[in-house]
């Protein structure tokens, strides 16, 4: 017994020490000649898109929390998305009294950028057959439309104990056209980012997420939100994945919230699956 105990250490320990004699990963490919100059890589990015990244970001991270109580067990979950930017910014989880997230899009401020204030309503609801409450978060982006942090998001998952746990939840983004690094349309909306989840004042899990946005033009518009956790028990990959109208003054999506247990290096499917489709004689 002590053999195999001793034969399992080393194996740990020679594991930990091939990781610890490798170099840190590299920023992504995008980012090989440092940041783009701020005008190229500015957005047009619309109220309506604000606001609707905002409540997916919610759900996202209220997944997460999610995924951290209850374990990475496969699930799906039908969504849909209605925003308008003035009386309706919704995001809902079409289960029995499933998630359900609103946001108020404060006044913007020249040459600063827009606050938008996600909550949930009703305060409590159900994810997955888990009891979810009290989410609230500040998503803020700046005037150029090419970042957006939410310092602090809290929200209460049902623990394994039956009680409510509060988590804290942080995230940064960064937001560039198709056309800004490589071949895309100008329409396409990419976004590249980090989160935290903390317990108790304290980091429990990380994830590395990625989205694409494609505006309906002549087809249906398509949403994808992907995390991916880096730090924490097990691979897990959260996809938020919708197809609809995304028009000025409309963002009305439908589509899937999916949990799943694979590795950040699995095929990107609902990625890259979300494409711009042109034909001949449209103009694109």
């Amino acid at each position: 017994m002590k053999t195999k105990i001793t034969t399992t250490a080393a194996a740990v320990l020679l594991g930990i020490s091939t990781l610890a004699s490798a170099n840190p990963p590299g920023a992504p490919a995008i980012y090989n000649n440092g940041p783009a100059a701020p005008l190229l890589n500015m957005t047009n990015m619309r109220d309506t898109e604000r606001a609707a990244f905002a409540l997916y970001e919610g759900l996202m991270q209220a997944t997460e929390a999610l995924v951290y109580v209850k374990g990475c067990t496969p699930f799906s979950v039908p969504v849909s998305a209605y925003v308008d930017g003035h009386t309706f910014n919704q995001l809902e989880v079409n289960s029995f009294n499933g998630v359900r997230l609103e946001a108020a899009l404060q006044a913007p401020v020249a040459g600063f950028g827009q606050n938008i204030d996600v909550t949930q309503s009703p305060i409590s609801g159900i994810l997955n057959n888990v009891a979810v409450d009290s989410l609230r978060g500040r998503y803020t982006y700046n005037h150029l439309n090419n970042l957006m942090v939410n310092e602090r998001t809290s929200l209460r998952v049902a623990g394994q104990n039956g009680r409510p746990d509060t988590f804290y939840s942080a995230a940064i983004k960064d937001f560039y056209h198709g056309n800004t690094y490589g071949p895309g349309e100008f329409y396409e909306i990419y976004d590249y980012g980090l989160q935290v989840l903390s317990k108790s004042g304290y980091p429990v899990n990380k994830w590395w997420q990625k989205s694409k946005a494609v505006r309906d033009n002549g087809q249906q518009g398509c949403t994808v939100f992907q995390k991916d956790r880096l730090v924490g028990v097990g691979a897990c990959r959260i996809t938020l994945s919708t197809v609809g109208y995304s028009q000025p003054g409309l963002f009305w999506q439908d589509g899937n919230l999916t949990v799943s247990q694979v590795t950040p290096s699995a095929p990107d499917t609902e990625l890259n699956s979300c494409s711009l489709v042109t034909t001949a004689g449209n103009g694109n």
